[in-house]
């Protein structure tokens, strides 16, 4: 979710790369939620409630609802033929459609109908259900709480008091061999201290059973599996992402999950989930989430000659409170024959944050690519870092480095790992990325509704264009479940085999030091 800057009068917004995390959520709140009958449209603002109790619903509007979200396209939409499309003929067909709506939903999914004949993803209205946590910033408390807070001088960091109560417990879930499956689990957490292991399959979590929750999206992704319309990406991300977004939990609270293993036995347990070490960010009033950064150093077996030292960096969140932790690990990793990023799960952020980590590993400045609007053009251009954390001059790291990625990395996960990857800088490993690349604006509409429309495209150096596509691996590595159970990471082995590989041949081609001379011995 790249964040860039937007200031107008009276008002901050951001705009998201990526609405991942936010597309989401809203449809993993949708099938979760109980909801017997949809509200009919309001036709007069609700009576006043007590002060103690929430706000009223907001009335749809549906004529000015309509107006507002086809206006705002034509207008703001980065391509001026909005992909090709009729806009006027879409408005004329589906504004009766809209009028006569009944239901909430029934309003919605007219705005939706609308919405899809662009055939591009980033473009959703997010009910008001949902829009308490939709990343817009609309008023002083807002702003006070989410990014661009007082003590920030780049407007980028999110950290705040009202950020730090969602807590970590080390256990990654993703969708493996189509079931939401753990990934990792990291020591001394709470799901390691509960026994979770690596391969089990989560069923339910507080009492919410996962197949009835993802069922509205394997039905939509049901023999679609080889298109690759916005649709049908919004669904397989929210698939990949439902098992770890329902796995979360305030510090100092505990969620009771059921799991699987090899044999089907399933186990229920309780996990604890602690404050993160990093603390938390927060895209405006989206739930605050825990800034994770991990770095550890593996050996590997090189024929021939002493072990490949092999540094690995993960992080969950391109956020600036995340920077200093990257800084420091990048500083201790500097001796490593070669370097994994693993942004496995890593949804976006801020933007230029890409730019910043991908300064290490370059000897000169270079474009990842650039964001294109329809009014102006923004460069992404990475300058090498030649300055260490402690502000010590170094070098640039020039030994071999790969990204590991899976379906969930997006957005500027996804710029830095295809910019870097079109400069022929770093070999890519894992899943094909989500392909949402596109910036977007969050707006409010008259309906108490939020409204997701891209705003700009993006395209590597090389004239890539990420959108819809991805970043696609130079080794296509999907994780098993088998592989998983045995302990194995197929994804960083392969990214480990290759840095070793090239550590074999840096070496064989490297003039070897000549022996010390030392004196001959003294004849007795």
């Amino acid at each position: 979710m790249h964040l860039l800057r937007v200031w107008t009068p009276g008002t901050v917004r951001h705009v998201l790369g990526s609405a991942v995390f936010v597309g989401a959520l809203a449809l993993i709140q949708g099938c979760a939620t109980t909801n017997p009958a949809s509200a009919p449209l309001a036709a007069t603002a609700a009576a006043p409630e007590p002060a103690a109790a929430p706000a009223p619903r907001k009335p749809m509007r549906p004529t000015e609802t309509f107006d507002a979200v086809w206006i705002t396209v034509r207008d703001q939409h980065y391509d001026a033929t909005l992909n090709g499309v009729d806009w006027n003929a879409v408005r004329d067909e589906l504004r009766p459609r809209a009028e006569s709506a009944q239901t909430e939903d029934e309003f919605r999914e007219v705005l939706l109908d609308m919405l899809s004949r662009l055939g591009q993803s980033h473009f959703t209205v997010i009910p008001s259900s949902a829009a308490a946590q939709s990343p817009m910033i609309d008023t002083a408390s807002e702003r006070a709480a989410g990014p661009g807070s007082a003590g920030d001088a780049d407007g980028a960091s999110s950290r705040s008091s009202a950020a730090r109560g969602a807590g970590v417990c080390g256990v990654d879930i993703a969708l493996v061999d189509g079931e939401p499956t753990v990934l990792r689990v990291a020591p001394g957490l709470g799901g390691a201290q509960a026994g979770v292991l690596a391969g089990w399959r989560l069923v339910e979590v507080d009492g919410q059973r996962l197949d009835r929750i993802t069922e509205p999206m394997r039905r939509r992704l049901a023999g679609e599996e080889a298109a690759n319309s916005p649709e049908v990406r919004q669904a397989r991300m929210a698939l990949a992402t439902v098992g770890d977004m329902m796995l979360r939990a305030s510090a100092g609270e505990s969620v009771r999950a059921v799991f699987s293993d090899a044999s089907g036995a399933e186990h229920t347990v309780d996990i604890a989930f602690s404050a993160p070490e990093l603390g938390s960010t927060k895209f405006g009033n989206l739930p605050a989430i825990p800034v994770e950064v991990s770095s550890s150093i593996v050996e590997v077996p090189v024929e021939g000659g002493r072990p490949a030292r092999i540094g690995v960096l993960g992080f969950n969140i391109w956020m600036t409170g995340a920077s200093e932790a990257i800084d420091k690990a990048m500083d201790s990793l500097r001796a490593c024959d070669g370097i994994v990023i693993d942004l496995r799960g890593n949804p976006g952020g801020v933007g230029a944050m890409s730019m910043g980590v991908a300064g290490y590993f370059l000897a000169e400045p270079a474009s990842l690519g650039s964001m294109i609007a329809r009014d102006n053009t923004i460069d992404f251009m990475a300058t090498p870092r030649k300055v260490s954390a402690a502000g010590k001059r170094v070098r640039t790291y020039s030994r071999p480095v790969a990204v590991v990625q899976d379906f969930r990395s997006a957005s500027t996960s996804e710029v830095f790992a295809g910019g870097l990857q079109d400069l022929g800088r770093v070999r890519v490993f894992g899943e094909t990325s989500a392909g949402m690349a596109l910036p977007a604006h969050a707006v409010e509409l008259p309906s108490g509704d939020v409204l997701m429309h891209a705003v700009a495209d993006f395209v590597t150096s090389k004239g890539t264009r990420l959108e819809g596509r991805g970043v696609i691996p130079d080794q296509s590595v999907a994780p098993t479940r088998a592989a998983l159970l045995e302990g194995r990471d197929p994804a960083l082995e392969a990214a480990s085999a290759w840095i070793a590989a090239e550590t074999r041949a840096r070496r064989a081609a490297t003039p070897q030091a000549p022996a010390a001379k030392t004196a001959p011995a003294a004849a007795n």
